[in-house]
């Protein structure tokens, strides 16, 4: 498989299943597995742009078609905006109570 976002990233991400027969070039993972990758890339200092929402239903990941993003402000210096980010992401994972919920991120690169 080529390289998705960096090697860095991909090994975090590919804890998740890989859409990319549904036409998406990125992983979606459960609750716990996406918290755990922010916590990594802001670790890494990786700040999250936003990410979608899959439900599981059978073996396939299905869009909800929600989602959430997070932009940096003019002003807003990179580690200010790495917390934001991180902070926006766990808060919209925590907040989705939808069954069987899978979660894809994108990272800042």
């Amino acid at each position: 498989m080529s390289i998705i976002w960096s090697e860095q990233i991909d090994s975090i991400l590919n804890r998740g299943i890989f859409l990319d027969r549904w036409g998406v070039r990125n992983w979606a993972l459960a609750r716990d597995d996406a918290l755990h990758a922010i916590y990594e890339l802001q670790a890494l200092g990786i700040a999250i742009l936003g990410g979608d929402v899959y439900q599981l239903v059978g073996e396939n990941a299905e869009q909800t078609y929600d989602s959430w993003h997070c932009d940096q402000g003019p002003d807003e210096s990179d580690s200010v905006f790495l917390k934001r980010s991180s902070d926006k992401a766990k808060s919209y994972i925590l907040s989705c109570l939808m069954p069987k919920v899978l979660f894809s991120l994108v990272p800042k690169v």
